[in-house]
């Protein structure tokens, strides 16, 4: 049986799967998911060895994902969700409410969400405030999410910063250009989100991509199994996230990411064989 291989998250002490299960979809009412029903798709990908799933305080998604927890040893996944707070005490807060819909004294990673250039400097004060959220052990990794280039590549300077998930896929800038509503790049180029990106592995922090089909580029879609393979191949990615919602979304992407084969890193990581 396929299994989705785990890898190590940067500096993090963790180890997740290189396939993400991004549960946005799940909190869309038209899409009418049951949290009875999202639990037993994630538990099936947990099966194939999704057990990295990212929720957020916004997404709705936090009762299926709780739905899930229900079925499986809590220990056995890697949960993240965010908030869009911006100051430590609202995102402490937000913290609490997202730990009780998850039915789950932790989460692995706590991630500030959709962070703007201008508010970079309002992210790293609430991540340090944070950091008591650390010690009390209810937060294992503190990061944000971002679409920019800026804060990508600051953000990879900040000790603050464990993990920082961000837009990645392999577009050219023509493609980017033709279709904004589809690549929502905020700021610079493809080409230098890359750069930013390698700036943060480099530095010891968990690199997570993101939107790897953009918001459904059709040049992405149109090559659906290259463009996640072409992520899963960068050695500056640690793992990435792609939304589902159904079981055979699930196996889309574990046969689009699966054919590699692994190797062993000098650090024990898990490296593809290109």
């Amino acid at each position: 049986m396929l299994r989705v291989p785990k890898v190590r998250l940067g500096d993090t002490g963790l180890m997740i799967s290189k396939l993400g299960f991004g549960t946005v979809d799940f909190g869309i009412a038209a899409n009418k998911i049951s949290p009875r029903q999202g639990g037993r798709i994630l538990s099936r990908a947990y099966d194939l060895g999704i057990s990295y799933w990212d929720t957020s305080d916004d997404y709705g998604s936090h009762p299926h994902v709780a739905s899930a927890l229900r079925l499986l040893p809590r220990q056995a996944t890697v949960i993240s969700t965010k908030t869009s707070e911006r100051t430590g005490k609202e995102a402490t807060r937000s913290l609490k409410r997202s730990l009780k819909e998850l039915g789950t004294d932790y989460v692995d990673i706590f991630l500030m969400h959709y962070v703007r250039p201008d508010w970079i400097d309002v992210c790293r004060r609430a991540l340090k405030e944070l950091a008591n959220e650390k010690e009390a052990g209810r937060v294992r990794a503190l990061g944000l999410s971002t679409h920019s280039v800026v804060v990508t590549k600051e953000a990879s300077q900040f000790e603050e910063v464990d993990v920082i998930m961000t837009i990645c896929c392999k577009a050219s800038q023509a493609t980017v250009s033709k279709f904004k509503e589809h690549l929502p790049l905020e700021d610079g180029s493809i080409a230098e989100m890359f750069r930013a990106i390698k700036l943060a592995h480099a530095a010891g922090k968990g690199v997570i991509a993101m939107k790897v089909l953009g918001d459904g580029a059709p040049p992405l879609i149109k090559n659906y199994a290259a463009s996640i393979r072409s992520i899963a191949r960068m050695d500056s990615v640690d793992a990435m996230v792609v939304g589902m919602k159904s079981l055979e979304e699930v196996e889309k992407n574990v046969k689009a990411i699966v054919p590699y084969q692994y190797k062993l890193g000098n650090g024990g990581e898990l490296r593809p064989i290109v």
